[in-house]
């Protein structure tokens, strides 16, 4: 892949940054995880997946991811390919902005942009929610919220024609990666 965007959404825990480390592995893409983005923040505050965060934190959070989109677009050399990840919802306009402002990126950059949809069973996303990885990354670990966020919480409706619906529950990450490098390959013909 060659100045590709790659956006993996889906529900907290369901293989979105496990994927795309594979992913950036097969194909030497960079890897923008939201929580490398957030977490320049959540150090600074009890982010703990449980204590509620001030409001305010997610201005400051964003005016960090668009100095991070910034230097992808102006500084980046232009044949690098970028893997991004995010829990997005469907109700949140900021969501929706931080969408389409990630679309801006890629068509600055004159880009393929693969916005993919990440899902896992029920089952699967339980086992995931509550790890020592994800607890070390400052993320969601608890499995009650978490599922109960599944099913109140709908992810970012997309309309895209390089839209991916991908299903981890029984794909290993490697498999995942490729499946997408297999969809970004066919788009680029």
């Amino acid at each position: 892949m060659k100045n590709t965007i790659v956006y993996l959404i889906g529900h907290y825990g369901v293989g979105k940054l496990t994927v795309a480390k594979a992913l950036c592995a097969a194909t030497a893409a960079r890897l923008l995880d939201n929580h490398l983005v957030n977490n320049v923040v959540f150090t600074l505050v009890r982010a703990d997946g449980k204590t509620p965060l001030p409001k305010a934190i997610w201005t400051h959070i964003g005016h960090i991811r668009e100095i991070a989109f910034e230097v992808i677009e102006t500084l980046a050399p232009p044949e690098f390919s970028y893997v991004l990840t995010n829990a997005l919802q469907d109700h949140d306009p900021i969501d929706r902005q931080w969408y389409e402002r990630t679309v801006e990126m890629a068509r600055r950059r004159n880009a393929l942009f693969v916005p993919v949809l990440v899902d896992c069973d029920e089952a699967a996303h339980a086992l995931r929610i509550d790890t020592p990885e994800r607890a070390a990354n400052l993320k969601h670990t608890d499995v009650a919220s978490g599922l109960a966020r599944r099913h109140r919480v709908k992810t970012l409706t997309i309309e895209h024609p390089n839209l991916m619906q991908l299903d981890t529950t029984h794909l290993q990450p490697a498999e995942a990666a490729q499946q997408i490098i297999a969809h970004a390959e066919r788009l680029a013909r």
